[in-house]
């Protein structure tokens, strides 16, 4: 995935979020327009639009507050600083860092884990 890609598929989740919190609060008056947005960003695929739509209607009949940002986040990849700091904490503390991939959210309950003395390499590690 180019840095482009990421960037996009970063600002059409943002984007994403924003319509969604519209449609809740009543902002859209047909579903044609919602689908129009989306396409704009390039959210296209027809059965996913589809889909997309009935899960606003559905939370908006029922009354449901808006995904929060920090779920977009969740997925957003551990930084180099974050890397660096449990390599250091886990060297630190004379255990084995985690092998795998980490979410920054991930990677910070790794990190708090160090400091506390709580942290067990099994569980972060990815089973082959």
């Amino acid at each position: 995935m180019t840095a482009l890609s990421e960037a996009l598929k970063r600002g059409q989740d943002a984007s994403l979020l924003v319509l969604e919190k519209a449609y809740l609060r009543g902002a859209f008056t047909e579903d044609s327009e919602v689908i129009e947005e989306c396409q704009s960003i390039g959210c296209t695929d027809a059965s996913d639009l589809a889909l997309y739509l009935n899960t606003l209607r559905l939370r908006f009949r029922y009354g449901a507050e808006p995904v929060e940002a920090t779920a977009t986040k969740a997925a957003t990849p551990a930084s180099e600083k974050q890397w660096n700091f449990i390599r250091d904490l886990a060297d630190r503390a004379q255990t084995v860092a985690p092998d795998g991939p980490l979410t920054t959210e991930q990677a910070s309950k790794v990190i708090a884990q160090l400091q506390a003395g709580t942290y067990n390499p099994d569980e972060w590690t990815v089973p082959f």
